[in-house]
């Protein structure tokens, strides 16, 4: 017999999943890589941004891709326009938007940090899981639609 969600469930649901996705925004502009790792399901698979194509598999993999990244890039991700759709209590799907922008900013400078930009916009595809009652990405597929490198030279 299928269990039908409660509203108060969806809605539950719904918020473990969009905090899911500001929880690993966060830790990326942390610099915790390895807990950015552990916003995936064991046999999770994520999509970067930047490298669409390329697909990682496996949580310990994402933990070992993410730690290439260079530990004096400064980042600040925005994760906007979250909508979030619970397929069963243990299975949901979801889309949000990413605004990121970077700099490498020199050992010694102090904030705020000046940044050349480019800005880029794009967005993830998600998939989440609940696994061991915690709900993380089964897949996270990243793009990039729009980099705002600004005004054009004259």
């Amino acid at each position: 017999m299928s269990h039908t969600l409660t509203a108060a469930e969806v809605t539950q649901i719904e918020r473990a999943c969009e905090r899911l996705v500001l929880v690993y925004s966060r830790r990326l502009d942390l610099g915790d890589l390895s807990g950015a790792a552990d916003c995936f399901a064991v046999n999770g698979s994520l999509a970067r941004p930047m490298t669409p194509d390329a697909v990682i598999e496996g949580r310990e993999a994402i933990r070992a891709g993410l730690m290439t990244r260079p530990a004096s890039l400064l980042t600040k991700h925005l994760a906007t326009n979250t909508m979030i759709d619970v397929v069963d209590s243990n299975h949901a799907t979801g889309i949000s938007y990413l605004t990121m922008i970077a700099t490498t900013p020199a050992a010694d400078a102090k904030p705020p940090f000046v940044s050349a930009g480019p800005l880029y916009f794009g967005e993830f595809r998600d998939e989440y899981v609940r696994e061991n009652g915690e709900w993380k990405f089964a897949s996270r597929r990243g793009s990039i639609q729009m980099k705002f490198s600004g005004a054009p030279a004259a």
